[in-house]
């Protein structure tokens, strides 16, 4: 049976880029006894994730042997993730309060020492590069946009304009730092800090859209809550878009498989062509596809 540090010198061994990276993905349940473990690369610094509480001896002889298998590490983040409490803590070395990572030549600013997200999501990179070729000339909607890491990348492959929606005005603020530092004209963007069920009239008066992204907070209270509001936002998504628009709907909660988000298009959007059902991204293997992150890939018709 493979090991945290098995996976994490294979990865190694094949060549660590200069790209931020997950090394292991306990999570999704491939590796038996270490589902509460996840190691998060962002250059020069590790970031340990630990979903169960662990003796401080087992974290000193991870830390120590992840320091003898991954090459020129500065410094060492743990973070504790125990139910809805999460502390971190400067394991070893030094970690900076702000950095700034790579993902395919794009640049993003970070917190590694933040108590819950650092501020980009990794899993969804291969989203963000097979989205890649419809971007150029495209008018994108991005909806639940975080720190705007699709706009980041609509842009790079030349989009017309991308409109960034969410209710947080700071993470926005990081998303606007995040065109800046990749030298974007932010004349091409639209920062709306709005919930997204008040603000339709707002949205559609920049569309209508060749690309929509919905990426959702799994369960957010006073945000967003799968059940009661996803139908809701696809009642209205067809009215947003062109015919052969491209929608991209994502899902990343346990207890509702893809079965949810397929059997809601058919019913809200009939329109909508299903083209493809993403896999996980190759650092986030899924042992159990339907409880991780669901991503569908539709055409309107």
């Amino acid at each position: 049976m493979k090991t945290v540090i098995d996976i994490c010198t294979e990865k190694v061994n094949s060549g660590v880029s200069k790209d931020a990276r997950r090394l292991f993905h306990g999570r999704g349940h491939q590796y038996p006894g270490y589902e509460h473990v996840v190691v998060n690369w962002f250059p020069p610094y590790l970031q340990l994730g630990f979903y169960e509480e662990l003796p401080e001896r087992e974290i000193n002889d991870l830390v120590d042997n992840l320091l003898r298998v991954v090459p020129d590490v500065e410094g060492v983040v743990v973070q504790f993730r125990l139910s809805r409490k999460t502390q971190t803590k400067v394991w070893f070395g030094e970690v900076p309060q702000s950095h700034i990572v790579f993902e395919n030549e794009m640049a993003f600013r970070i917190q590694p020492q933040r108590n819950q997200n650092v501020g980009l999501f990794m899993d969804m990179a291969h989203v963000r590069e097979a989205l890649a070729p419809k971007m150029r000339g495209a008018k994108v909607l991005n909806l639940f946009a975080y720190t705007c890491a699709f706009s980041v990348s609509a842009l790079a492959q030349g989009a017309k304009l991308v409109v960034n929606c969410d209710m947080n005005a700071n993470m926005l603020n990081v998303g606007k730092h995040n065109h800046q530092l990749n030298n974007q004209d932010l004349r091409d963007v639209r920062m709306l800090p709005h919930d997204v069920f008040k603000s339709w009239k707002k949205i559609n008066s920049y569309g209508p859209y060749d690309v929509v992204i919905v990426d959702p907070p799994t369960n957010q209270r006073g945000s967003f809550v799968a059940e009661k509001d996803y139908p809701q936002l696809l009642k209205q998504v067809p009215k947003l878009v062109r015919t052969d628009a491209s929608v991209v709907l994502c899902l990343n909660s346990p207890f509702l498989g893809h079965d949810f988000l397929f059997n809601l298009t058919a019913r809200w959007c009939p329109q909508f062509e299903l083209q493809k059902v993403m896999p996980a991204h190759e650092d986030f293997p899924e042992a159990f596809p339907d409880r991780g992150l669901k991503v569908q890939q539709y055409k309107c018709r």
